[in-house]
């Protein structure tokens, strides 16, 4: 957990010692598809352990992770308009908007220096958090205009330090220690981000405008408190960033890497889109299921949560993937390992559009 290489790790064990084993005492990781169903689709009772429960420090209100299943139910159907194709369609000129920045400031970059280097990366991040800022409370970091990180953003990375915080909590005597004599400059910079995060989302209350962001879904609402909409904001943008920059830049090194797929993609998206780049919708590529298909491939490879969503099995057990587990044992199912098994992908760690076009995986 502390380096970094547990997916991996896991992937490992599962490859050598089959679909379900054993990563701690009281846990299962499972890679039959199977247990997703059993383990994660709805009317289960399969509650998220306590150790993995994260707040902002000093804060108590409901988020989608660190709440009770009745609240997460809740949470989840006041938020789920924002989360609809509806809303998304609602949304795609303020993303495309952003789009067409990031390509101009490549373009900018370019024409300055024809030899200059890009890191991909970062150019993404920077997209990321600024769509994400936009989607959730109405504006936008200010990445792209700068090419350079907002604080927020900065203290979202050191975020990977906290890792180790986080492996603590498995041991809560040394967890309690060290937060109690941890100074208060050591948490400096979480509330920093905590407070614009404060400043962003009363500044979206206040703002009578009628604009499709998700603090503006939560309003409608009329069911959440203050400081809920400002916990689930601070956890949308940290986690909605990660997953787009984590995606995005994993295709675009697949496809560079396989320019017979980058090709197909290029020659199919061309002669669809023979005219403008202004025919380039959300609709219109709808149209395309080879578009789909790499993106498909894409998220298989390089999926946004590489390691797994565990749960606690409830109160007298439960059977899961044909098996019974008794209640109290933390079980998953771990995205990295399971979309890279060959019991469920033929030639799984080949980039393969192609897969998601046949029956065959």
């Amino acid at each position: 957990m502390v380096r970094g290489n547990l997916p991996h790790q896991i992937k490992t064990f599962h490859e050598k010692y089959g679909d379900i084993i054993r990563v701690a005492p009281d846990e299962l990781s499972f890679i039959d598809p199977d247990a997703w169903r059993d383990i994660y689709t709805k009317g289960r009772e399969f509650v998220r352990p306590d150790q993995y429960k994260d707040q902002p420090p000093g804060k108590t209100a409901a988020n989608l992770i660190a709440c009770s299943e009745p609240e997460h139910a809740r949470l989840r159907k006041i938020l789920a308009p924002g989360f609809s194709e509806k809303y998304a369609m609602e949304q795609e000129p303020f993303i495309q908007s952003y789009v067409d920045k990031l390509f101009t400031k490549l373009d900018e970059r370019l024409q300055n220096d024809r030899s200059s280097s890009v890191d991909v990366v970062e150019w993404i991040n920077y997209l990321a958090f600024d769509v994400i800022g936009d989607l959730t409370w109405g504006s936008s970091f200010g990445c792209l205009d700068g090419l350079t990180y907002h604080p927020w953003v900065q203290t979202v990375g050191q975020f990977k330090a906290a890792i180790v915080v986080g492996a603590l909590k498995f041991y809560p005597p040394v967890h309690s220690f060290i937060m109690t004599i941890a100074p208060p400059s050591a948490l400096q910079a979480v509330m920093d981000m905590w407070k614009l995060t404060e400043q962003n989302v009363r500044a979206r209350v206040a703002d009578s405008a009628n604009r499709p962001d998700l603090v503006g879904t939560m309003m409608a609402s009329e069911s959440m408190t203050q400081e809920e909409m400002e916990v689930n904001s601070m956890l949308i943008v940290a986690a909605g960033s990660e997953s787009i920059t984590t995606v995005l830049t994993g295709l675009i090194n697949h496809l560079l890497r396989s320019p017979d797929k980058l090709n197909v993609l290029v020659e199919k998206l061309r002669t669809t889109f023979p005219s403008s780049e202004q025919d380039i919708t959300g609709s219109a590529l709808k149209s395309l299921p080879y578009l789909d298909a790499v993106l498909n491939e894409g998220m298989r490879l390089c999926p946004t949560i590489p390691d797994a969503m565990r749960r606690n099995v409830p109160t007298g057990g439960a059977t899961i993937a044909g098996h019974f587990v008794p209640g109290g044992m933390v079980v998953s199912v771990p995205p990295f390992a399971t979309y890279r098994a060959s019991r469920n992908f033929s030639h799984p760690t080949e980039f393969a559009p192609e897969r998601w076009l046949s029956d065959e995986p």
